[in-house]
């Protein structure tokens, strides 16, 4: 067959094993982080955070609306799936394209051998790419990422087929289409952005002879097209719309389509490409337009409220998240050399092992030489790959740079700039909040495309050393090399990547926040922390349209005035106003008040009678008589240099507290830092997923519990699909989530057995009340917890599992203790000699809770003698 045919028929096959790939390993609804927000947004036409991603929503609001799949997370999903497999197959075309330049013969006059070595390398090059851990991870759920990859490889794909292509009318078309298509890519996102540098040194390859002077043009012109987009027309433009507001821009786009008109009649060719390049960019930058437009209507989500010229320009320059310094810069009369070795090499030394190292390096580790483990700041093991990726893309590398240095300068521009290059600008703080991985999407593809160089150049050296002449050597080691690549780099990063990127039946997200919603009574206010607790219920809210009744403010968004405006003078989807007595400008310049730790009082009268009805409705006795005022401290939630201050959203949540609570419940989502909760911690009752503000006052802080209510909560409403499913995998953060369960059944297992004989009304689904003695619910309730949440997938501190092996020993089930304590045990085995008392001091307790008394005697002398306390024995044989 002719190269086209064989090509193109590969490259498809790859796009088709891939998408089968990913459809796989797909999540079945949306994800954890920002996959809800999109999603809602997408399918609302709402406005997400800044600086937006407007082309991806109204490709969701399409995909949508296509019925593939019933849920409208899963048809968003699709497009990363569809644009990851679009991407491996893109992989492939370039490296066999710039395996063909290096070459520099017609690929159909190749021997079989080069043919089997060039496409061979080429499919594992992008099978490398299509099974490395951050690539993998963005091709199944619902973000930005895998979007941003396709345009990256369509930019490089488009610019290598015009500087293949001989000068002839219409050359210049694919320059105008890469133009076209980075400006699409922006509203995405800007990652793809930094391919610029690599299309002007295809440029400059294909137009320019390369000498010192040109090449520093080239590296002033390159600079001068990025700051060009990048604050001429990504920056410049929403200025200029702030500034002279819409006539301005529709002037500015005049005077372009007239300079334009004028280059191509006076047949000004390098002008006209340059004019139409800018104009072509400016339309598909266009696709922003749809942000402001939406913003007019008021959607559901308007992060921002992006309705203005000014509030537009404050949402695209992300305002919100204000600016990080490049470097840590410091000013000193110190003599240049003693401040540089005192200050900055300590900025040094940590620039090289934070930046490049554990936010880069690292993550190019778990690419191609091997991922510790799925948890967050796992490191690099070489044992999981072996390293041959990483060892082939070098090879590669160096072959590229040898045979054609020109196209192996173009990937290394990509691989640095969207890497290495990329840190220096982030100069991401510590900690993050997550792992950063995904941001260096283009840096890996640009290695894969060296990996499969790497295996053709390994068969070159192989033929060299064969015998000459002889085809059938040549065609056995093509082969051989081609089937090792694809087993020790594909086959095994499909073995050790597929588990922990199966997230086929993981339904976590979905009912995480299904599970705090209906912890809220009807027309709640819920405060939650961040992401993970807040775009979940935003998707289910207004994707699925559940419990909209319930109004979800977000603590970090509470900083901002105009998210504050939103919550009292708007009602989404039907949902209530929060009352404020802030006015709207008030509201509008909320800052930051130095404070002093004060007495606050909120009379309650409303809640007490509810609450005292509600007990005597169900039988239940209260802890104490509910009071008419609740006092407390209001502590700062911020103090610098010896300051307190009450931050917005401490100033928000008395505000929603004071002028809400006697007509609303008022909820904390579990999740939340109690130092957000003004100092409520000892007026909360746990009621599951959420704490609620009562006007009871507890001993110890969040100790108050109501055990009909959280029992309903826990096992008659939760939903917990697949959490025991071993064959289902659960990536880390629905697995740290979902290890917020267990401490609430064993809280609410306490709290029952603490009264063993006596009974409990609870209502059942209909409504109907049946009463139920409390230390037979104590022990469902144990016994549920251990079904749902396996102890060998969800492990627990010590002190937990110690509670549990007491609560079975006091309930009369003492053998269903038996696997806490092995896992005790366990624990303690892996734990060097007593470097953890806490540990051995909780196994001495549980062997006394299980009559073993001589093993629990033997760990405490044992302890007190490491921690020359010889009064733990004593002390340990008279506690209770």
């Amino acid at each position: 067959m002719i190269h086209r045919t064989i090509n193109r028929t590969l490259a498809v096959s790859l796009f088709l094993a891939a998408e089968i790939l990913y459809l796989r390993t797909m999540a079945p609804t949306f994800s954890f982080w920002d996959c809800g927000e999109f999603i809602a947004t997408a399918y609302t036409l709402g406005i997400p955070h800044p600086p937006g991603a407007p082309l991806f929503l109204l490709l969701g609001r399409l995909f949508s609306m296509i019925p593939f799949f019933g849920d409208i997370g899963a048809r968003v999903n699709l497009i990363s799936t569809l644009a990851s497999a679009a991407t491996i197959m893109l992989t492939y075309l370039i490296t066999v394209r710039l395996i063909i330049m290096y070459r520099k013969r017609d690929p159909d006059l190749w021997s079989p051998a080069e043919k089997v070595s060039a496409y061979g390398g080429a499919v594992i090059g992008a099978l490398a790419l299509a099974l490395s851990d951050s690539f993998w991870f963005n091709a199944v759920e619902a973000e930005v990422y895998a979007l941003s990859s396709l345009f990256t490889a369509l930019v490089v794909w488009l610019i290598l087929r015009w500087y293949e292509e001989e000068p002839k009318p219409g050359h210049e078309r694919w320059l105008l289409l890469v133009m076209y298509i980075i400006g699409l890519s922006i509203g995405v996102h800007l990652l793809s952005l930094l391919a610029v540098f690599a299309v002007a040194l295809v440029y400059y390859f294909k137009k320019y002879d390369v000498t010192v002077k040109s090449f520093a043009l080239l590296m002033v012109a390159s600079s001068g097209l990025f700051f060009l987009i990048y604050i001429g027309i990504i920056k410049g433009l929403p200025i200029l719309l702030q500034l002279t507001s819409w006539w301005g821009f529709l002037l500015f786009l005049a005077l372009l389509a007239y300079a334009t008109w004028y280059s191509h009649l006076h047949r000004k060719a390098l002008m006209n490409t340059l004019l139409m390049s800018l104009f072509l960019i400016i339309i598909g930058y266009t696709s922003y337009g749809m942000i402001f437009v939406r913003a007019q209507a008021g959607p559901p989500i308007n992060e921002n409220n992006p309705s203005s010229s000014e509030t537009f320009f404050s949402y695209l320059n992300r305002d919100q998240y204000g600016d990080m310094p490049l470097w840590p810069r410091r000013w000193s009369t110190e003599p240049v050399h003693q401040y540089f070795y005192q200050h900055y090499s300590s900025d040094l030394d940590y620039f090289l092992t934070y930046q490049m190292q554990k936010m880069y390096f690292r993550y190019f580790g778990w690419q191609f030489i091997g991922r510790e483990n799925d948890m967050e700041g796992s490191g690099v093991d070489w044992s999981v790959l072996w390293g041959i990726p990483f060892l082939v893309g070098v090879a590669g590398a160096i072959t590229h740079f040898r045979r054609e240095w020109k196209m192996g300068l173009v990937v290394t521009a990509l691989f640095v700039l969207t890497g290495a290059a990329l840190v220096i600008y982030l100069n991401q703080t510590e900690p993050q909040p997550r792992e950063r991985d995904y941001s260096y999407a283009g840096s890996f593809f640009a290695f894969a495309l060296w990996i499969g160089i790497g295996v053709e150049s390994i068969w070159q050296w192989l033929a060299k050393r064969s015998k000459s002449g002889v085809p059938g050597n040549q065609m056995l080691f093509a082969v051989l090399t081609v089937t090792a690549g694809l087993l020790f780099i594909n086959a095994r990063m499909l073995q050790a990547n597929y588990r922990v990127h199966d997230r086929s039946g993981n339904f976590v997200p979905w009912d995480w926040a299904w599970n705090m919603l209906q912890s809220c009574e009807k027309d709640a206010i819920l405060f939650t922390n961040g992401d993970n607790d807040t775009f979940p219920l935003w998707y289910l809210q207004e994707v699925e349209r559940i419990r909209t009744d319930v109004r979800v403010v977000n603590l970090s968004l509470a900083n901002t005035g105009w998210y504050l405006d939103q919550l009292k003078n708007s009602s989404p989807r039907g949902a209530k106003p929060v009352a404020f007595t802030m006015s709207d400008g008030e509201i509008a310049g909320i800052t930051y008040v130095p404070i002093d730790s004060v007495d606050a009082e909120l009379p309650s009268q409303d809640a007490r009678q509810q609450l005292l009805r509600n007990a005597r409705l169900h039988g239940q006795s209260l802890p104490s008589e509910p009071l008419g005022t609740m006092k407390w401290l209001l502590k700062p939630g911020l103090t610098y240099d010896g300051q307190g201050y009450l931050r917005p959203q401490d100033i928000a949540v008395y505000e929603i507290l004071m002028n809400n609570f006697s007509r609303r419940p008022i909820y904390f989502a579990l999740t939340v830092d109690p130092e957000s909760m003004i100092g409520l911690q000892n007026y909360l009752r746990l009621d599951g997923l959420a704490y609620r503000v009562v006007p009871i006052k507890s001993v110890d802080p969040m100790s108050y519990v109501d055990s009909a209510l959280l029992y309903r909560n826990l096992v008659g409403l939760y939903r917990y699909r697949n959490l025991n499913n071993t064959a289902i995998n659960l990536e880390e953060t629905s697995r740290r989530l979902c290890g917020n369960y267990t401490p609430l059944f064993v809280r609410l297992a306490l709290e029952l057995a603490a009264e063993p004989e006596g009974q409990l009304t609870i209502p059942d689904a209909s409504g109907k009340e049946k009463i139920y003695h409390r230390g037979a619910l104590a022990l469902q309730v144990l016994d549920t917890s251990s079904k749902l949440l396996p102890l060998a997938q969800y492990p627990l501190n010590p002190e937990l599992a110690g509670s549990v092996i007491a609560l079975y020993v006091r309930l009369g089930e003492k053998q269903k203790s038996s696997p806490y304590i092995s896992y005790l045990e366990k624990l303690s085995r892996q734990s060097s000699s007593l470097s953890d008392p806490r540990l051995f001091y909780v196994l001495a307790r549980a062997y006394r809770d299980i009559g073993r008394n001589e093993d629990a005697k033997r760990i405490i002398v044992l302890l007190a003698r490491e921690l020359k306390q010889p009064g733990l024995v004593d002390e340990f044989e008279t506690m209770k």
